[in-house]
């Protein structure tokens, strides 16, 4: 029971994380510390669009294509944003359930029910966009990409744009 709470808290901070970047001891970096296309913004990138320029680049996408891939993943941020507005309700839920003499089930049933409504339209969107990113892409683009997936799982060995030539 308490997995899931924490699973849902940790799937609603690595969007908060994604769309907003995070400050470190050299400064602040946007989204995945900025990309190719569009260069910076008074000196920085933000949200997933830093993070995409440096994938077109890498992927020699067509307009069309990047158009495509943007407003999927916006959509998916959109949803994210939705789990999000979800881990507010929860919190005051847990709190009002902390205020009682005894917990009540219902409640957290209820709330529970939430959660799973949410984590399906979630992964309905990301399935979504998935699959537009699927069919904008070639399948020479498709397969770096996935080549990029394997090989960048931030195991300590540098950061994201490490191994990607």
């Amino acid at each position: 029971m308490f997995g899931f709470l924490i699973g849902f808290a940790c799937l609603v901070g690595l969007i908060a994380v994604l769309k907003r970047g995070h400050r470190c001891g050299r400064g602040w970096h946007g989204g995945w510390h900025g990309g190719g296309r569009g260069g910076w913004r008074r000196g920085r990138r933000r949200g997933p669009g830093a993070f995409l320029g440096f994938v077109f680049d890498r992927l020699d996408t067509t307009p069309s294509q990047e158009k495509e891939i943007r407003a999927a993943v916006e959509e998916l941020f959109d949803k994210g944003a939705e789990m999000k507005r979800e881990a507010r309700t929860s919190r005051k839920d847990v709190a009002r359930l902390l205020r009682t003499e005894s917990l009540d089930e219902t409640i957290l049933g209820e709330a529970f029910a939430r959660h799973d409504e949410r984590l399906r339209e979630l992964q309905k969107a990301f399935a979504d966009a998935l699959g537009r990113v699927h069919q904008a892409l070639d399948a020479e683009q498709r397969a770096r990409l996935a080549d990029f997936l394997e090989r960048n799982d931030h195991d300590g060995h540098g950061g994201p744009y490490r191994g990607w030539a």
